[in-house]
């Protein structure tokens, strides 16, 4: 009886455990559409503006961890139910949405203006790399006309050597 007991006390466990265990997207999908359920079925206009900062809230919190598509996506899903239950409320979605947009619009300028910066840069670079190229291709030209003036010289020392060589011997 107690290891029926036992085995059911573990297998609780581990069920309750692989439940409790949810992911942050999930539970974050979860908060906000928790949120759009009370909005949907509230009555209270006191109780709807309060549901309506946290809905806000939300999507701030959404902004400020730079998921700015996913809380633009939840305003756009929960503006309309907020506007058939109190109108003047959406104003709050308005100036929200107004600041997600400029904020999206802020990373997008950022962003071309680093792609900017990286293109000059790389094009710097690529200058840099070929004015290298150039210089070491100009050092290997003198090193090899150097190389080949030295050869010729000593190519006409040695004709020459042996041409004093030649006469030595005739001469004598």
């Amino acid at each position: 009886m107690k290891k029926l007991f036992f085995s059911l006390l573990a297998v609780a466990a581990v069920i309750v455990t692989s439940c409790s265990s949810k992911t942050t997207e999930k539970e974050a999908t979860d908060e906000g559409a928790a949120i759009k359920a009370k909005i949907e079925n509230c009555s209270d206009p006191d109780s709807l503006k309060i549901y309506v900062q946290q809905a806000k809230d939300y999507a701030a919190k959404l902004v400020k961890e730079g998921n700015d598509t996913a809380a633009q996506a939840y305003l756009n899903e929960v503006a309309p139910v907020v506007r058939t239950k109190d109108p003047t409320a959406v104003n709050v979605f308005d100036q929200l949405e107004a600041k997600a947009d400029s904020t999206v619009s802020a990373a997008v300028e950022k962003a071309d203006s680093l792609k900017d910066v990286a293109a000059d840069a790389a094009k710097a670079k690529v200058e840099e790399g070929k004015a290298k190229a150039t210089e070491a291709a100009n050092n290997v030209k003198d090193k090899a006309a150097a190389a080949a003036d030295a050869a010729k010289q000593k190519t006409a020392d040695a004709a020459q050597s042996a041409a004093d060589k030649v006469k030595d011997v005739l001469g004598k």
